[in-house]
């Protein structure tokens, strides 16, 4: 039940703003008559690689991908159309991978069990501010609020299984930054940085090298869209 109730959060927050939107610039009578609306509604879909920061794991780069599927709503929020506000409803795959690696003759290096996969799954609503910088091309950045909705956590290292980590936080608050281009009004592409700005795992008392400051989820996120 518990679970149920966060996943629907989401959406209620995603519709909430989405009410917010139209108050802030309503569609006007004219607008109807012509066919148009101040809303601009849309579907993207995409693929993550991402990491997680803040531990002693010797982690190979950005290299645990995932899949991003989400909706958004966008709204002119300047007289010249340059300045829109965006709420999106966003699912995304985080996390973070160490392989084994093997010298230059094929023989392992290390131990077997020397691997480490993590995946995090978020049910995400950024809010951001876009700029339409010159035509096509657009900047923007804004805030993330996250829930996490499923954890996959296989932690080996030196021969032994890590079960002593403290739990994931449930919540998380991150940044984002991107940039996209979007083609003949309707489709277009976007990449994106996002940055966890509280620790999403923090560290336990008794352990001040692993897990010093917490782990921050870091992710580039790849997707294209259709705006209708």
């Amino acid at each position: 039940m518990r679970k149920g109730i966060l996943a629907l959060l989401p959406f209620l927050l995603f519709i909430s703003l989405c009410a917010q939107v139209e108050e802030i610039a309503p569609t006007t009578p004219d607008d109807i008559k012509k066919g148009k609306s101040s809303f601009r509604g849309g579907l993207r879909a995409g693929f993550t690689g991402s990491i997680i920061t803040g531990d002693t794991y010797p982690f190979q780069g950005y290299n645990k991908f995932g899949g991003y599927v989400g909706a958004f709503v966008n709204i002119p929020v300047s007289r010249s159309g340059r300045w829109l506000m965006q709420p999106e409803l966003n699912f995304m795959m985080k996390g973070c991978k160490h392989s084994l690696k093997f010298d230059e003759n094929g023989m392992l290096i290390g131990n077997v069990r020397d691997s480490y996969r993590l995946q995090l799954m978020y049910a995400q609503i950024p809010v951001l501010a876009r700029w339409k910088v010159i035509k096509g091309f657009e900047f923007e950045f804004g805030p993330c609020f996250g829930i996490l909705l499923k954890t996959v956590d296989v932690e080996e290292a030196n021969g032994y299984l890590n079960v002593g980590a403290p739990p994931f936080a449930r919540f998380e608050f991150s940044g984002i930054i991107g940039i996209g281009y979007l083609f003949f009004n309707h489709l277009g592409v976007s990449l994106r940085y996002e940055s966890s700005l509280l620790p999403v795992r923090k560290p336990r008392a008794s352990d001040w090298i692993y897990l010093n400051r917490g782990q921050y989820n870091q992710t580039f996120a790849f997707s294209a869209y259709y705006q209708f």
